[in-house]
């Protein structure tokens, strides 16, 4: 039973796709710094603390367009979700930008759940000698590391101002090994056979 529940771990895929919903006081004087940093997918609700009447808008040049509507009372809730990496600036149009006004900067995680650094791909695979893995655009430092299924290192590279990185593979045993690519504090790992 323990051996299966080894093979299980070292073969499952395991995946965190959990969006986040943050919580912002929207009210008159809140002033300009009503800022958030957010990942991709992530949900931010405002809810009006006072019963003034109240937006929530982007200005020019913001990445997404929202717009609440001017609506009024206390408890009342405007939700948006981002889709799109970049930087959003709003603002509440009836009190304007130095009165109610923050940013909200969307990044692109480097996650298991970020299916541009998923597509890494590696090739050939299976392998005898050199292993290529080619990177999405974005990627263009960090690490990779070439393990056994039971967790033992056998190879650790680090790339810099690259898309693309090879790995001499010649010299491992024939078997299934788990390639790890480490880049900005993110990981994702691939396997490969090698033959």
């Amino acid at each position: 039973m323990k051996t299966k529940l080894l093979i299980i771990l070292c073969f499952g895929i395991f995946s965190a796709n959990a969006q986040t919903t943050y919580d912002l006081d929207w009210y008159a004087g809140i002033g300009s710094n009503v800022d958030l940093t957010i990942d991709l997918g992530d949900t931010v609700r405002w809810t009006w603390g006072d019963t003034f009447p109240h937006s929530v808008t982007n200005l020019a040049g913001s990445t997404e367009t929202f717009d609440s509507g001017i609506q009024s009372g206390i408890g009342y809730t405007y939700s948006y979700t981002f889709t799109l990496e970049g930087t959003n600036p709003y603002y509440c149009i009836v009190h304007g930008a130095a009165s109610m006004s923050g940013t909200i900067t969307v990044q692109n995680p480097l996650g298991l759940e970020d299916e541009t650094f998923t597509s890494f791909n590696m090739y050939p695979n299976p392998s005898n000698s050199v292993l290529n893995l080619k990177l999405p655009q974005h990627i263009t430092e960090g690490n990779v590391k070439v393990f056994s299924i039971l967790g033992k290192e056998f190879l650790a590279k680090t790339f810099e101002a690259t898309h693309s990185v090879e790995l001499n593979v010649s010299n491992l045993a024939q078997g299934i090994y788990l390639v790890e690519v480490q880049s900005g504090g993110r990981s994702k790992t691939k396997q490969f056979v090698k033959f």
